[in-house]
């Protein structure tokens, strides 16, 4: 065999390892070829100097991944694999078109005024560790079985517990469903509503990528108009819909409140139509200066309301960790036929919410990011007076994490968002919410202020002032 290890002696890596990727890697490149015989563990001992436990090591993992075969009584063999080469040229080797850069680069500038990201400098890092490495001890056999399909039952149960407290929910830990997003959760909704249900209204405007995961689907998507208390109720009537999904306590992207009035409508023309009613709560924590409303399924008496809500406003959106609360019908629905459809969180991170929620962390959590976006809410609203003129009016706040701008101006939304990109400040365009804009809409610009540091709330906002306005405007 033509072939000798190099084995550094003094290096970290373990020897035998040395010795397995040297011979896996001649065995891929040809150096060693099919059906070679290797040399015997003492021959290769004696070859490279070490003994011969590292050299069976060695050839165990070998034996293990397929580079070798062991023949009895006449030794090992290098085995016939497939070698894959890389081209040269990846993207003309499998002619791809030209694709855009695949990073997301939210991040790249000094304000970012999204609406989604959090305070990271506020994440209690040293409580979830602490939950993180506790939930390894104490749940070590979680790492042998894939675990309860709705999600692990202790989570459920603190979950039921705060929701009953905080949202005013009527739910038990068995109507829970632990998922990993909107879409996920919207997504397995529609294959329990598909053989019932076809068409689904949604707000206009709404939230985008809701549309298009009901599409997908193959549901007919029909727009129901915003009054100034949220949505019609009487297009809603009109619409032919027997499923709406709806944001009630703080409208996306407009922000306005469902009030109680028009949210017992909801629910009787839900139980006129035989219809479900869809509430993605996605930042109830979160009111400033407003008294909170009770949640649309904590009202619900008929069992039409599917709840939705997540850990990304309050906690992460890196966490990719939401809950879905079902009525009872389609709970039994989902028991009956679709148990084939597992919860998809790592139960590792269920456990380490379970033990964060149980021991206290969560609320008092919750607490302190209620008090650190109210006084950011309060700044930057407090900004936009002061930096930006007449020409742009405030549409919601008091709210959630991001207000909305309506800009008097002949420029688009895009143009005003690349005029912001180029000072140095991103925004976001609110366009895509509509199914069909209106021509003669004004432009209404997102900015949110989770992620910006409070020192940096009225720089940032004087900044996009004079890029939309000039120097004056923001004087």
């Amino acid at each position: 065999m033509d072939f000798t290890p190099v084995l550094d002696f003094s290096g970290k890596e373990p020897l035998y390892q040395q010795l397995y990727r040297q011979i896996s890697l001649a065995i891929q490149g040809g150096t060693i070829a099919a059906g070679q015989r290797l040399p015997s563990i003492r021959q290769l001992a004696k070859l490279s100097g070490v003994g011969k436990i590292t050299v069976e090591a060695a050839y165990q993992q070998l034996l293990t991944e397929g580079y070798i075969t062991s023949r009895e009584r006449s030794g090992f063999f290098a085995a016939e694999i497939e070698v894959w080469v890389e081209p040269e040229d990846l993207s003309a080797a499998s002619l791809l078109p030209a694709l855009p850069d695949g990073r997301d680069n939210r991040e790249d500038v000094r304000y970012n005024f999204h609406g989604s990201v959090i305070d990271t400098r506020a994440f209690p890092y040293r409580e979830w560790r602490t939950c993180m490495l506790e939930a390894m001890d104490k749940y070590a056999d979680d790492f042998s079985f894939y675990g309860d399909r709705q999600g692990e039952w202790e989570l459920r149960q603190v979950l039921a517990g705060y929701l009953r407290r905080v949202r005013t929910l009527q739910c038990a830990p068995e109507q829970i469903v632990i998922g990993t997003g909107l879409q996920q959760a919207l997504s397995f909704l529609c294959l329990l509503l598909a053989d019932r249900h076809r068409v689904v209204a949604m707000e206009e405007p709404g939230y985008a990528d809701a549309r298009v995961v009901f599409v997908h689907h193959g549901f007919t998507v029909v727009s129901v108009p915003l009054q100034e208390d949220g949505l019609s109720i009487e297009s809603l009537e009109k619409s032919g819909a027997t499923v709406v999904y709806t944001t009630p306590a703080h409208q996306y992207p407009h922000g306005m409140v469902l009030p109680v009035a028009k949210r017992h409508q909801l629910l009787q023309w839900a139980r006129r139509v035989g219809g479900i009613v869809i509430e993605n709560d996605y930042d109830g924590e979160f009111r400033y200066n407003v008294k909170p409303t009770p949640s649309l399924q904590g009202m619900d008496r008929d069992g039409t309301v599917v709840y939705i809500g997540n850990f990304s406003k309050a906690f992460s959106p890196a966490l990719r960790m939401d809950y879905t609360v079902l009525p009872a019908a389609l709970l039994q629905r989902y028991l009956s036929s679709y148990t084939a459809y597992p919860s998809p969180v790592c139960r590792h991170l269920q456990r380490t919410m379970q033990l964060f929620m149980q021991k206290g962390h969560w609320d008092k959590h919750v607490r302190k990011m209620r008090t650190l976006y109210h006084r950011k809410h309060d700044l930057l609203l407090k900004a936009i007076h002061t930096h930006m003129p007449q020409a742009v009016r405030v549409l919601s706040h008091s709210v959630g994490l991001h207000m909305l701008l309506e800009v008097e101006t002949e420029r688009s939304e895009d143009e005003l968002i690349e005029q912001a990109l180029a000072a140095g400040v991103r925004v976001y365009a609110s366009g895509r919410s509509w199914a069909e804009r209106p021509v003669d809409l004004l432009p209404r610009i997102i900015v949110g202020f989770g992620g910006v540091e409070e020192a940096d709330l009225d720089e940032g906002v004087r900044i996009l002032a004079e890029a939309w306005f000039g120097a004056a405007a923001s004087a």
